[in-house]
């Protein structure tokens, strides 16, 4: 198993409360939406409008409003956004995307 489910589903809940939050895109991120042809850079700032679980396969899902027009929504894992040290979650959130990602390492 990836993810602790009930402490994933505690901190949805505390995020779905908080929205929308504010999260920089990590650099493999930028990449992905590059890809697409939509040119953001690390330093962009993005709008978390809404997060649901996809269980162990992709963990918490964030869906991003740009600060300019899309033609589709955009949906991409917590664990490719960076987020202010300010926030109120940002520790909770952190220490999330460090275990999701030594968990999938060692799968």
């Amino acid at each position: 198993m990836i993810d602790d489910y009930q402490t994933a589903m505690e901190l949805m809940d505390k995020m779905k409360s908080s929205l929308p939050i504010a999260a920089y895109p990590s650099n493999k991120c930028v990449f992905i939406f590059r890809d697409k042809n939509i040119k953001i850079k690390a330093s962009q700032l993005l709008e978390i409008s809404d997060v649901y679980y996809s269980g162990d396969a992709g963990g918490i899902l964030c869906s991003l409003k740009f600060p300019f027009e899309t033609e589709q929504a955009y949906v991409v894992s917590l664990t490719h956004l960076r987020f202010v040290d300010t926030h109120p979650l940002a520790k909770e959130i952190r220490k999330y995307q460090v275990q999701r990602v030594r968990n999938l390492a060692r799968q």
